[in-house]
């Protein structure tokens, strides 16, 4: 029996040893840690789940742009537009024409003598005096010489014109064509842009016919009214030499009484 109890003893005693070898685990710290780590994941899919929604974002952004530039076109890449060498060019020429001023000066008597408008007219020539030949005055033709200046600019400003406005007209059919056919809305509108602009470098060429033409207007008016100044001061001449002669001739009809009176005074002595 001794024996037995000391059996269940050292068993138990051996039971106990290992107990006391497993070890103890903290629970409570456990399921903490493991919160935490939870709660770290989903932080960590939160973020990952944002930084997916702004690649989306970002994505969509970039296709609109995409979708923008492929609809609109992108205007920087439009370097070569129809029609503006042209116009840049036609806009650079000074034109033909010369200033009023320019032309009064160039204007000679000589030239108004010799005019005759490829032959429409006739050319004045000397006076001829009992079979001698007398130069008329230069300077009473320079007048004239001034509207045959401006009438010959007005013809070569008009021809000029004439073949600068067929060019751009031309160059207007091309960039009205290439406009018709144009895939973006930039495009579109640079090139009606340039349309605008011929049509108005169009008007401009217009203007500038007329221009010569008022030129040619207002030297004729100029030689009018100075034609009618000196009819007025040659009228005025005539009155005051008419008032002379009449002057003379009436102090020639008055009789002379003073040698009456002197001889008078004389038989009274």
């Amino acid at each position: 029996m001794k024996k037995l109890y000391l059996f269940t003893f050292a068993v138990l005693l051996l039971r106990f040893d290992a107990a006391a070898q497993i070890p103890v685990t903290d629970v409570a710290g456990f399921a903490q840690d493991t919160a935490n780590e939870v709660l770290n994941l989903a932080e960590y899919i939160e973020m990952v789940s944002n930084q997916v929604e702004q690649i989306n974002s970002l994505t969509q952004q970039l296709q609109q742009v995409t979708a923008y530039v492929k609809a609109f076109g992108d205007p920087s890449s439009l370097l070569e537009i129809t029609g503006v060498s042209g116009l840049v060019a036609d806009l650079q020429q000074s034109g033909v024409g010369q200033t009023i001023g320019e032309l009064q000066q160039l204007a000679s008597g000589v030239e108004a003598l010799k005019a005759n408008a490829n032959g429409l007219y006739g050319s004045i020539t000397d006076i001829t005096s009992s079979g001698i030949n007398v130069p008329r005055p230069e300077e009473l033709y320079r007048k004239f010489a001034a509207v045959d200046r401006t009438t010959e600019n007005y013809t070569t400003v008009y021809d000029d014109v004439v073949s600068r406005r067929k060019a751009l007209k031309g160059q207007m059919v091309a960039t009205a064509q290439q406009l018709q056919s144009a895939s973006t809305d930039a495009e579109t509108q640079k090139l009606s842009g340039v349309l605008a602009s011929q049509g108005a470098e169009l008007q401009a060429l217009d203007s500038e016919v007329g221009f010569a033409a008022s030129q040619a207007l207002v030297q004729d008016i100029a030689n009018r009214a100075d034609a009618q100044k000196q009819e007025n001061a040659h009228n005025e001449e005539i009155a005051a030499d008419r008032h002379d002669a009449l002057k003379k001739a009436g102090s020639m009809l008055v009789p002379d009484v003073t040698s009456d009176i002197l001889q008078e005074m004389s038989n009274r002595k």
